[in-house]
């Protein structure tokens, strides 16, 4: 079955998104139609959907002229900490039920590279494919969207994060935990385990965000 083109909309709203969550636009720029539609040589109606498709999703709010990213309390950024968590655990057990035999050998060769590197950064890089990949062994669409959703409203708050569990040797040790648990196709052990690492980033990320204020 031949694929179904992407449209003019669909590709913009991308293309901000990433430039967003990458922090090239900032709650300091306020976003027109006209400028964007400069910017990146287009017309204006794909321009007005994707925006409208950002302002949806949370990730931009409509002022009397323009857009502007959509700025968190703290509070707002520990719900959606809650949120992942939860999604992230009911993941981990969807995957110890679904995942195929490839993606269960893939998961675990990511941990293996991971292991045999000292470069936390690349660790953490590492890390952060290995939970996509078992998200995408969940086999379960609607749970990933969410996930997505739930991870980059966190990541408006700070981008990026100067500081996490991420890469660290105990994270590695919780991901082996998990990926344990998901290989001998237990799932309460995939999920309780997946949910006390959640929680561990989250209590993490709590204590860094109250010396923030």
């Amino acid at each position: 079955m031949p694929s179904i083109p992407e449209t003019a909309a669909l590709a913009h709203y991308r293309t901000l998104r990433e430039r967003i969550i990458a922090g090239e636009i900032g709650a300091e720029r306020r976003l027109y139609e006209s400028g964007l539609t400069d910017e990146l040589g287009t017309s204006r109606t794909p321009i007005r959907e994707a925006l409208t498709m950002l302002e949806k999703d949370g990730i931009l709010t409509r002022e009397r002229r323009g857009f502007r990213v959509r700025t968190r309390t703290l509070q707002e950024v520990l719900d959606y900490f809650d949120v992942r968590g939860a999604l992230e655990a009911a993941a981990a057990e969807a995957a110890s039920l679904r995942a195929t035999e490839l993606e269960r050998a893939q998961m675990s060769a990511m941990l293996r590279d991971a292991a045999g590197t000292t470069d936390v950064a690349v660790r953490a890089v590492i890390h952060q494919r290995w939970h996509h990949k078992l998200h995408a062994s969940s086999h379960n669409a609607a749970l990933v969207d969410f996930i997505t959703r739930a991870e980059t409203m966190i990541s408006l708050h700070q981008r990026p994060w100067t500081t996490s569990i991420a890469g660290t040797s105990d994270s590695q040790s919780e991901h082996e935990e998990v990926l344990d648990a998901v290989l001998r196709r237990d799932p309460e052990l995939a999920r309780e385990r997946m949910a006390r690492h959640m929680t561990r980033a989250r209590d993490f990320q709590l204590r860094t965000l109250s010396d923030e204020q």
